[in-house]
């Protein structure tokens, strides 16, 4: 099984560590063969085995996709911390236990990977080896950078500014699983817009509020 030495508890799953599926095959068989009420963090990352950074980008992203009410802080913080290691050039990922233990109630797991699994399906069939020059030992570090931006951006509570950087992330990191530099370079333009948008809503309410200050302080 996918299980590592030091779990606290027997996994839910039954994902060998180096299963090479495709990912929406593999979420698919997470979610058909979760038999417990609700999957954790840790039991994640042990079915995702040795693409475990690659993966837990695209499930930890996911969540900020689809109109499914959950708390952003439960992946964009997991998020941050698994790019940060693969910037710094990490092979394997590691989460402190808090966060290893959080969990996702089975049917919103279920839920969310029977919205999402159509539209992986249509983005992996469009995926193949290209431009693969782009993924020289740096563009693991350059990519972790890029995901930890779109994470800081989902967790910040601002309308629309978790949905375009979660869809570039996600992307981006289909791209590298794949060895497509142009599915790669989509996602980049995509993440970098929704972090655009955000910074120019952030700017706007710092601004409003600098101009609204003098009269709050009675000025």
């Amino acid at each position: 099984t996918g299980t590592s030495p030091d779990m606290d508890q027997e996994t839910v799953l039954d994902t060998p560590p180096q299963d090479q599926r495709a990912v929406s095959d593999l979420l698919r068989s997470i979610a058909d063969g979760l038999e417990t009420p609700e999957i954790s963090i840790r039991d994640l990352l042990a079915a995702f085995g040795d693409r475990a950074f690659g993966l837990g980008i695209i499930a930890f992203a996911l969540p900020n996709t689809v109109p499914i009410p959950v708390l952003g802080a439960l992946f964009g913080i997991p998020l941050i911390f698994l790019a940060f290691q693969m910037m710094l050039g990490h092979r394997q990922p590691w989460l402190p236990e808090v966060m290893m233990n959080r969990a996702i109630a089975r049917e919103r797991f279920v839920s969310l990977v029977d919205l999402v699994e159509p539209k992986l399906r249509k983005l992996e069939s469009l995926l193949k080896p290209r431009l693969t020059f782009l993924f020289a030992p740096l563009a693991d570090r350059l990519i972790g950078l890029f995901v930890i931006l779109c994470a800081i951006s989902i967790l910040i509570p601002l309308p629309g500014s978790n949905f375009p950087p979660a869809i570039g992330a996600i992307v981006v990191a289909l791209a590298v699983i794949a060895q497509d530099g142009i599915a790669l370079l989509i996602g980049l333009l995509i993440g970098i817009m929704g972090l655009v948008y955000t910074s120019i809503v952030i700017s706007g309410l710092i601004w409003a509020a600098l101009v609204a200050l003098p009269s709050w302080l009675g000025f």
